[in-house]
């Protein structure tokens, strides 16, 4: 039977080291975005986790002079039409229709995170005319954390084209799924849960295979098939002793004797006139 209690404990044990095993989850991250060698995914994993969260989307707004309209994509192109597959940011003249510009490409997007915004930047666009030195045009999205925001909101803040060279459209979406959402921990079972548990459940065998082997092969009834009876009948007297032997700081008391009356209490002057009781 004891081969049988170390066989169960045995697969205990690697059933719960098996439960509790940690594993570490593997995730991956894509998007359409196409990051340049020197911005590669496998270097900002972070900005790219939060990227992924509005990928896909696409979103629209007008200039303050409303001269101009324009269509944002988030690693997606912004128009579904066919001549713009790439184009990640459109211009839209609206007194004429026709005249469209592409202001970024999103397969040459870099990308950049803070706790409660990012920055994606597209270049690659339609080359400027007469400004900036007919550099291709770039867009630069800040997309920033509004918990009031949850289908996501853009506005035109400028284009920069007062210099020669680096000229820029800026964007702002904001939208709530950027804001950081609380940690969830989960916690295992630690090493002291584990032995408690290992314990109990020892214990209960040990109660239920000695009750059957005390009832059914013992003969054993009543409380004497309790197995190991007499030491659990005395279990209590030893915990008392043991609680004295290590609690107690004083000497032992000595148990008070009461003494009987015996010869050597009797006066001798007694014992002198007692000589006439004596056979003669």
């Amino acid at each position: 039977m004891d081969l049988y209690v170390y066989f169960l404990a045995a697969f205990l044990v690697l059933t719960m080291a098996y439960f509790v095993e940690t594993q570490t989850p593997t995730v991956s991250f894509t998007t359409k975005c196409k990051f340049p060698k020197e911005h590669t995914i496998d270097n900002i994993p972070g900005a790219v986790a939060k990227l992924q969260i509005l990928d896909g989307l696409r979103f629209s707004d007008k200039d303050d002079q409303e001269t101009y309209t324009y269509e944002i994509g988030i690693c997606t192109a912004a128009n579904p039409g066919p001549k713009y597959i790439n184009a990640g940011v459109i211009q839209h003249d609206i007194k004429n229709p026709e005249k469209t510009i592409i202001v970024g490409d999103y397969t040459k997007a870099e990308v950049m995170s803070g706790k409660n915004w990012m920055l994606l930047v597209y270049r690659g666009g339609d080359n400027y005319t007469s400004h900036c030195g007919s550099e291709s045009r770039q867009a630069m999205i800040m997309l920033i954390c509004d918990e009031s925001a949850p289908q996501g909101t853009a506005k035109v803040l400028e284009e920069n084209r007062k210099k020669t060279e680096n000229c820029y459209y800026l964007f702002e979406i904001s939208h709530s799924d950027l804001c950081p959402k609380p940690e969830l921990k989960v916690y295992g079972l630690s090493v002291g849960s584990i032995i408690v548990i290992i314990f109990v459940t020892l214990f209960g065998i040990y109660l239920l295979a000695g009750f059957l082997y005390q009832r059914f092969v013992a003969g054993a009834k009543g409380l004497e098939q309790i197995p190991n009876y007499g030491f659990w009948q005395d279990f209590g007297n030893l915990q008392a002793d043991g609680c004295n032997l290590l609690c107690r700081s004083g000497p032992p008391t000595q148990p008070k004797t009461y003494k009987g009356i015996g010869d050597n209490q009797l006066d001798e002057e007694d014992n002198e006139n007692d000589d006439h009781l004596l056979p003669m």
